[in-house]
């Protein structure tokens, strides 16, 4: 049996097996959406008390838990010397203005 195809005999095994997954998968889901609510709380509370925007707490919390606080750091600074040499007037030549 391959995973596109649906079996055609449904023990009362399999049955019971499967509502019992479908409980707990349902449960688990539950638990999901709860935390996404609880993740918008904090960041709710943090822009009303310290005013933080919702969107750069959220990247600050994502960067704390994958604990690449120093890779986003080195990022960010090799980025910004980038730009600045890509932004850098060009020597002897004048700039246009579109």
């Amino acid at each position: 049996m391959s995973d596109e195809t649906l079996p055609t005999i449904i023990t009362e095994k399999n049955r019971t097996q499967i509502q019992n997954a479908l409980k707990e998968m349902s449960n688990s889901m539950v638990r999901i959406e709860a935390e996404k609510d609880h993740m918008k709380a904090i960041a709710e509370k943090i822009l009303e008390d310290c005013l933080v925007p919702k969107k750069d707490f959220n990247k600050l919390a994502r960067i704390y838990h994958a604990s690449n606080l120093a890779q986003e750091a080195a990022k960010s600074e090799e980025f910004m010397q980038f730009a600045e040499a890509v932004l850098e007037p060009v020597k002897g030549i004048e700039q246009q203005v579109d």
